[in-house]
């Protein structure tokens, strides 16, 4: 995923957050989970950085969603035993609220929200990929 594209996704999630007044960490990954973009809107916890990146990065591993990652930790599923140990020291956070992006030749990265609801990350998310 190049800068361009990534900035294109962030003012789309951005501009979401803004409008439903969320304060947020948002950040943008290529497929490999390295971060590409990274902003914070508004006065967030500190750890909100950490987690948004975590988001991202196993949706962008998996090209699952992050709220699919949820639900397959808490159904101790053997295929997100497989995940986890693949991303074992990384950042990893299993948690609604990120989402693959992709393009036509397929998932080249992911965005990860945090500091809203579960919920409320996951729209922002999905914001930004719709500008893709």
């Amino acid at each position: 995923m190049d800068k361009d594209t990534a900035k294109r996704i962030m003012a789309a999630a951005g501009a979401k957050a803004t409008e439903m007044d969320k304060p947020v960490c948002i950040a943008i990954v290529d497929i490999t989970g390295a971060m590409v973009l990274f902003e914070r809107f508004g006065n967030t916890a500190a750890y909100t950085s950490a987690i948004a990146e975590g988001k991202a990065t196993g949706s962008a591993f998996t090209g699952r969603d992050s709220a699919m990652l949820e639900r397959m930790a808490a159904d101790a599923s053997p295929v997100y035993e497989a995940i986890e140990e693949q991303l074992m020291g990384r950042r990893f956070v299993p948690r609604q609220g990120a989402v693959p992006l992709a393009d036509t030749t397929g998932v080249i990265g992911a965005i990860g929200v945090s500091g809203a609801t579960s919920q409320e990350d996951e729209d922002i998310a999905k914001a930004g990929a719709a500008a893709l």
